[in-house]
């Protein structure tokens, strides 16, 4: 009995698995080993190296096990060590055998033994009988059902119970080698000496064939099924059934060979290396040998190593490569370059009238000119005796070729000779830079003598202007398009001639291309410009970084456009390229095809005619600055495959965690860092992103490739972070990626810290209000006390001098009276002067005794009040009407004087200046202390921009700004006039202010 080790490295041979659901395309068998893509992933791009299995689940990721360092998934862009999300670890780190199951699930056996299932994160593994047991091969099928081929037998794993199958079966092994699950159900089992099949619907497995040791078994896309002994398959079941593939639930992992779905079986270590048999070399033979194939990869510059170990097809027609060096891909691309001429010089190609593809190269390092003849994807180089250095072809078809031996046109019916222009130069020295060809003339610049203009069967030199031709063109229906320096451009219609430059919108900076189509598109150094009812319109598009420009156009057979442009080549379908016609404002719509699809480099842009060209066979030509290239519009096709996006961790202020259904990111602002894919294997350089956080994003961010999204200083709060992603061909994915999180508030952040902080500001500002008032009211107090200590001042000195002195007048007065007869006139006529002059006296008397503030009550106030109007107007006490007088009451002390004589002026004016009453009213409000004065008539109306008596208003504001009060004089309600004095209540009582306050 072989070794464990034996058994192990012989697996390596051939393929251990094929897809159960092959991809809908692959790789085109047509285009050779080397016209695929291929890509390289070494240790310095993160790969792991000793790559023995592959495998792709149903979510897209490709899993890569290494027998060194462990399993890995890609998504294309990373290699991720994949961690689980409980922390369980896998029996050991080396994998045998890898399967994609049901529901994402994947399938993995060791080679030291045992059984492991991957579902949603978690690891957990199957107890086989012993778990020393080499795993050498897992088959699953769509009912969920795992078959197991070990060391120890053969295995049904359903529910994670395993089931050793023995003779109750119908299996007569002790061990197996290789099993099998095909597209039609059965179950194919091999061991060293025979081969058995479990039927469907069948209760025990039934012999099919005796075989040889180390056998394995493969299924190819057409569904037969074949042994495979080293590098001989033997077919086992025809393809006859033609039963639709199952649904996939993942690509199949595999170990040396393995079919794609276009039927092309690779195979490695043949003897060295990567080779590939196409379909016709084993399609309808009972055996054949995969040595036999002729295209191969085995120089070790074409590999990272010549040792395979593992190949696998994914879902989307990718061929992978595991090496002991890291991991490689083939994959179809549309744009190929033709490799012979590949940046060899000057490349140019047309059709030739008679269905082929005409090129000519002049070498870059010694200037030969080749001509070459395209037969198929062949170049067969063709006699130049013209030494042929430039060519045009004209809208009519027909091909101009020109060089220092002449000028020929090449019609379907025959050859037409042209004479050169009559310049002066030895035979044979002549240089035709370039050339453009109309059905019936032609137009050449030779070097050293300018433009030529051939027409009418001779040569001749333009018109002054043609100096500074440029660009010329022609369209099918004999029309001539000429480009000049300075924007300019002439169209001619035979006699008819139109001129268009700038005042028409023409500014593309020097002229570089004339494209006639159905709409006339020009380009030059500063873009592209198309003409639109009569006035050229910039040419927007759809790609970022612009198109650059534009050498070539040319409408494919559906109506797609391609453009051939500095950035690449420019798909448009015949619906975007209709919109941007009807209104060249709205952006042309398309796909770029770039260096990702096998075009090198750009648009040619040293010749001046068209460089893009459909072949008779449908296939578009074109050239680019590294060479020649050709396209088939059949195969740019749309990659279906959905990338559904994962959030794989976030990084939270400097801390790194594993996305969970809630997440707490502790207290405080937040720095977020969140780590996103989407496997998509094809292009993964153009998958695109957006995402948005509710929580603190109005609308969807547009991420580009960038796999990672970044916030600063998040508030508390609870988050949704939601991403998704777009493949290359525009195919979203199925939902949203989400995160919820949540952001608690540090101490200084909740609500209650807030509201308590708010309270404590608005007592702090009430506090400082109220020390403010208290302050004011001192202030005031003080202010008041000096007013009242002055006033009783100068009312002493009134009363010990002037008062004294007219009472010392008044008596001598009297007593001079006196002596006079009684009954004498004077006698009479000094009485009535000595009365008036003791009115005068208790007059002045008053006003001493206002100036000592003496007002102990209301009633005293308005005694007073009315007392001293009543001298200046008469029975004044009979025309008032007094309102609430006792809210005098309440007023400041100080400020009763004050209020007294403004009061006293209002009423006295009001008075004067109306025969009706007049209404006095105070209130003490909470707010104010108010007194208002309101007359029926003209009152102070008449009186507003003068004074009156010894005040006046303008005393009456200066007193009322003087204690901090406000004085308004305006029209009643039923006319009159009405004047309001309003004192703040802290100035008013502030005895009642600072009792509030607590002061």
């Amino acid at each position: 009995m072989r070794t464990i080790v034996i058994r192990l490295f012989l697996r390596w041979i051939v393929l251990a698995a094929a897809c159960a659901a092959l991809p809908a395309h692959a790789l085109d068998p047509a285009i050779g080993i080397e016209g695929y893509r291929h890509d390289r992933w070494g240790e310095t791009d993160g790969a792991p190296r000793l790559i023995d299995a592959l495998a792709q689940t149903e979510d897209g990721w490709l899993w890569v096990a290494s027998r060194q360092s462990g399993l890995y998934r890609f998504d294309g862009v990373r290699f991720l060590h994949y961690e689980t999300r409980d922390g369980s670890r896998l029996q050991n780190i080396g994998i045998s055998a890898m399967r994609p199951g049901p529901g994402n699930a994947l399938w993995m056996g060791h080679g030291a033994g045992g059984v492991s299932v991957l579902r949603d994160g978690r690891l957990k593994h199957v107890l086989l009988p012993a778990q020393t047991a080499s795993v050498y091969a897992i088959a699953t099928v769509p009912d969920g059902t795992t078959w197991i081929a070990s060391a120890l037998g053969l295995f049904r794993i359903r529910d994670d119970v395993p089931v050793r199958m023995g003779a109750a079966q119908g299996y007569p092994g002790q061990q197996a080698q290789y099993v099998l699950a095909d597209r039609a159900g059965r179950v194919w089992v091999a061991d060293d000496g025979n081969l058995t099949v479990l039927e469907p619907g069948a209760a025990a497995f039934r012999q099919v064939r005796r075989t040889l040791p180390d056998p394995m078994l493969v299924e190819a896309p057409n569904g037969s099924v074949w042994l495979v002994l080293g590098k001989e398959f033997t077919q086992l079941a025809p393809a006859a059934d033609r039963r639709p593939a199952p649904p996939s639930f993942g690509t199949a992992s595999s170990f040396q060979s393995g079919f794609d779905g276009d039927g092309n079986l690779w195979s490695g270590n043949c003897p060295v290396g990567l080779c590939v048999l196409r379909p016709g070399d084993w399609q309808g033979r009972a055996a054949f040998s995969a040595m036999g194939g002729n295209e191969r990869l085995d120089q070790p510059w074409q590999l990272t190593s010549l040792t395979i170990l593992s190949v696998m097809v994914d879902r989307e027609g990718s061929l992978w490569v595991g090496t002991p060096a890291g991991l490689e891909r083939l994959r179809d691309q549309p744009v190929h370059m033709v490799g012979e001429l590949l940046d060899r010089g000057k490349v140019f190609a047309l059709p030739h009238p008679d269905g082929s593809m005409l090129v000519l190269e002049a070498r870059r390092l010694n200037g030969a000119l080749t001509l070459w003849r395209m037969e198929g994807s062949r170049l067969v180089a063709q006699p130049n005796p013209l030494n042929a250095a430039v060519m045009s072809r004209a809208p009519d078809g027909s091909l101009v070729l020109g060089g220092s031996g002449g000028i020929e046109r090449h019609r379907a019916a025959g050859v037409e000779r042209i004479p050169l222009p009559p310049v002066p130069a030895r035979a044979g020295t002549l240089a035709l830079r370039d050339l453009i060809a109309g059905n019936d003339e032609l137009w050449a610049w030779v070097a050293g003598h300018g433009v030529w203009q051939y027409r009418g069967g001779r040569w001749l030199q333009p018109d002054p202007r043609g100096k500074g031709v440029i660009a010329v063109a022609f369209d099918a229906a004999g029309r001539s398009y000429r480009g000049y320096a300075a924007n300019h451009l002439v169209i001619a219609d035979g006699e008819k001639v139109r001129e268009l430059g700038a005042a028409e919108g023409l500014d593309v900076g020097r002229m570089r291309f004339i494209l006639p189509a159905e709409t006339l598109l020009v380009s030059g150094d500063r873009g592209a410009a198309l003409l639109h009812d009569g006035r050229f319109q910039p040419l927007q598009t759809s790609v970022p970084a612009g198109l650059g420009l534009i050498s070539g156009i040319v409408s494919g057979r559906d109506g797609t456009r391609w453009l051939n442009t500095a950035n690449g080549m420019f798909r448009v379908a015949a619906a975007d390229w209709a919109r941007t016609m009807a209104d060249p404002r709205v952006p042309l719509r398309g796909t770029l095809l770039d260096a990702l699809d096998g075009y090198l480099g750009g648009a040619e842009s040293t010749w001046l005619t068209n460089t893009l060209f459909m072949g008779a066979d449908g296939r578009l030509w074109f050239v680019g600055e590294r060479g020649l290239a050709w396209l088939d519009p059949r195969a740019v096709t749309p990659n279906p495959a959905t990338p559904d996006v994962e959030l794989l961790a976030f990084t939270a202020n400097g801390q790194r965690r594993r996305p969970a259904d809630r997440n707490d990111l502790g207290t405080g602002a937040a720095d977020l860092a969140i780590d996103y894919t989407a496997p998509s294997l094809r292009m993964p350089q153009r998958v695109t992103f957006r995402y948005r956080l509710l929580g603190a994003d109005a609308a969807w961010e547009d991420a580009g490739p960038r796999r990672t999204a970044f916030y600063k200083h998040l508030g508390p709060g609870d988050y949704t972070f939601e991403v998704v992603a777009v493949n290359e061909s525009g195919v979203p994915s199925r939902r949203a990626a989400t995160l919820h999180f949540h952001v608690a508030p540090r101490l200084t952040q909740t609500a209650w810290f807030q509201v308590a902080c708010a309270l404590a500001l608005l007592a702090a500002i009430a506090l400082a209000w109220r020390v403010r008032m208290r302050r004011l009211a001192a202030r005031l107090e003080d202010r008041f006390q000096v007013r009242v200590r002055e006033r009783e001042s100068i009312a002493r000195s009134l009363h010990d001098t002037f008062l004294q002195s007219v009472q010392g007048l008044l008596l001598s007065m009297q007593s001079v009276t006196m002596k006079l007869p009684a009954d004498s006139t004077a006698r009479g006529e000094f009485d009535a002067l000595l009365e008036r002059a003791e009115r005068v006296l208790v007059e002045g008397r008053d006003e001493v005794k206002g100036l000592r503030g003496e007002f102990a009550s209301s009633v005293d106030f308005w005694q007073v009040l009315q007392r001293d109007v009543g001298l200046v107007i008469p029975r004044a006490a009979a025309r008032l009407s007094l309102l609430r007088p006792e809210a005098v009451d309440r007023l400041h002390a100080p400020l009763r004087h004050d209020v007294y004589a403004i009061a006293r002026e209002a009423i006295t004016n009001a008075l004067r200046h109306t025969a009706g009453n007049v209404t006095v009213e105070c209130h003490a409000g909470p707010k104010a202390f108010t007194l208002c004065v309101a007359d029926a008539g003209a009152g102070l109306g008449a009186f507003r921009h003068g004074k009156a008596g010894h005040f006046g208003l303008t005393g009456m504001r200066e007193r009322a700004a003087q204690i901090g009060a406000r004085l308004q004089i305006e029209d009643g309600e039923g006319g009159g006039t009405r004047v309001l004095l309003t004192v703040p209540a802290s100035l008013a009582y502030p005895e009642d202010a600072a009792a509030q306050a607590g002061l």
